[in-house]
């Protein structure tokens, strides 16, 4: 079986040379300095509790606004409901609408 050279590609041409040829990538700039103090509260609470959970933190959360609702802590509920929202809106609204359902049956 022959072996057969291949010269080195010209960086004009070859895309895999060309972007080893760059040099290191520049940082993005921060274009949200506006929009941070802005921020509402709950969006700010939101992601402190993505950081802490993860992937399941809107699981968690809908676990900590159940839990508020069956104590009747109508305010850690709402909070709770709120972090969700921010997370996963349609997981949030199916949990309110599955929770009204049920109290208008409890209530009717």
């Amino acid at each position: 079986m022959p072996i057969r050279f291949a010269p080195a590609r010209n960086a004009a041409i070859s895309p895999l040379a060309r972007i080893l040829k760059r040099g290191p990538l520049k940082l993005a700039a921060n274009d949200h300095d506006r929009i941070i103090p802005e921020m509402r509260n709950t969006t700010e609470d939101a992601l402190r509790h993505f950081a802490v959970h993860g992937l399941r933190a809107a699981k968690v959360a809908l676990g900590n606004a159940s839990a508020a609702a069956a104590a009747a802590h109508d305010e850690d509920y709402r909070y709770w409901l709120g972090i969700c929202r921010e997370l996963d809106a349609p997981a949030a609204a199916r949990f309110e609408a599955g929770r009204s359902l049920a109290e208008t049956r409890l209530l009717g």
